[in-house]
């Protein structure tokens, strides 16, 4: 599929369930960085994480899916529910790189997750592939509150050279952003406590995936 000229956002994550914390992230995202398609892609079998309080990977597939209807420039992508094996972000890079030829990638991730990006695999590879956009939910600039030796993993301290504040370039001349985003105080493991509380999830989540939860009894314990 010939994608030249094309912005495309990857943003991946559990989405257990997705909210509107993520939603709000992803919209402003492509606002910031004029995307065309931001595709959201929920992980199979997270290496990072514990498996016993995940719902089913379609499930959480279904839900994006469902989440970013009526938005033209949203996607909910099938990649990692759909392959086997664990979820690694290098795999999921280099597929849309065949599939999206010559459109401009851009990965998004979270500033704890930055933190800890020389803990995946192939990690250096990732920085071959695509852009990133580092973003922060916390309603501050993390970026500027730490020095270099702390902004980037050990390895990474002397490939990135400096732009702007937000702004740093790979070897490979993909670049690295920094992007804050707005604070909803939204998580993923509230909305399940309130699931298993019987409670109302109404103005957490979007009402397809309140109905989804329901209908299906995710979360219930």
């Amino acid at each position: 599929m010939d994608r030249s000229g094309s912005r495309i956002g990857i943003f991946g994550g559990t989405f257990n369930p997705v909210h509107f914390g993520h939603l709000r992230v992803v919209e402003e995202v492509r606002q910031a960085f004029a995307l065309d398609e931001m595709h959201l892609v929920p992980s199979a079998r997270p290496p990072h994480k514990r498996a016993h309080d995940i719902a089913p990977a379609e499930d959480r597939l279904q839900m994006v899916r469902r989440a970013v209807r009526g938005n033209p420039h949203l996607f909910g992508c099938a990649y990692e529910c759909r392959k086997e094996g664990p979820s690694y972000s290098v795999e999921t890079l280099a597929w849309f790189r065949r599939r999206y030829a010559g459109a401009e990638l851009f990965f998004i991730l979270g500033w704890d997750a930055w933190l800890e990006i020389d803990t995946w695999y192939a990690w250096r590879e990732l920085f071959h592939l695509a852009d990133f956009i580092v973003i922060s939910r916390q309603g501050r600039q993390p970026w500027r509150e730490v020095s270099r030796e702390r902004l980037f993993p050990i390895a990474l301290k002397d490939v990135f050279c400096y732009e702007s504040e937000t702004c740093y370039r790979y070897r490979s001349g993909h670049r690295l952003h920094f992007f804050a985003a707005t604070r909803l105080d939204i998580s993923a493991s509230q909305i399940r406590g309130e699931a298993l509380a019987g409670r109302s999830l109404r103005y957490l989540v979007p009402e397809s995936v309140r109905k989804y939860i329901e209908a299906h009894r995710l979360y219930c314990g």
